[in-house]
């Protein structure tokens, strides 16, 4: 299983869709949230099996205030009700199921590195120096620098207790604050995926 959370509260324009199809759903229940590709928001359009998805658009009674978990007008593969994985509608009867819906192959994340889409913002790996290589401060402790990116204000972004590399204010990409009292923050080097 993977170990990492996409943000929260993260919305998607549909109509503006430009995420490509490597995107990621991740897998997991954590003290902190549960996703279960719930945030998943790339373009696979399959089924495991291969039966290419309905249009959510095409069930109106399913997509009246679901735009929050990724529905709208396109076929990709999402998670709606929070269930086991992202899944969709399907024209035919799926043989897995015996029903007009399969689950989807959609990869899980892998925690050495952050989605593109989210701005490493899912990333919850164990790096923990930036690019320079200077060590970060822990998100916890205000010394050597006083900040507001603490687990209390920012519940969702995978704070708690540690000093690894997060994005939790949607910044370009994962960073941290460093013990150099000289040098406030910065980007560390996680991969993307």
């Amino acid at each position: 299983m993977a170990l990492c959370h996409t943000v929260r509260g993260w919305l998607f324009d549909d109509l503006n869709d430009s995420l490509n199809e490597y995107s990621c759903g991740t897998i997991i229940a954590s003290p902190y949230q549960s996703d279960f590709q719930y945030y998943y928001r790339g373009t696979i359009a399959v089924t495991k099996s291969g039966i290419t998805c309905q249009n959510w658009s095409d069930r109106m009674d399913i997509l009246e205030g679901d735009v929050a978990a990724g529905l709208g007008y396109h076929n990709y593969c999402r998670n709606p009700d929070e269930g086991e994985r992202a899944w969709c509608y399907t024209e035919t009867v799926a043989e897995s199921t015996g029903e007009r819906w399969e689950y989807c192959d959609v990869p899980e994340c892998d925690s050495t590195c952050g989605s593109v889409d989210e701005k490493q913002a899912d990333y919850r790996g164990t790096i923990h120096k930036t690019n320079s290589g200077k060590t970060c401060q822990k998100w916890t402790e205000q010394s050597p620098h006083t900040h507001e990116m603490t687990p209390e204000n920012k519940p969702d972004s995978g704070l708690a207790g540690h000093n690894n590399c997060r994005n939790p204010d949607g910044g370009d990409k994962a960073w941290c604050y460093t013990t150099d009292p000289d040098m406030r923050w910065e980007y560390c080097n996680v991969d993307n995926c």
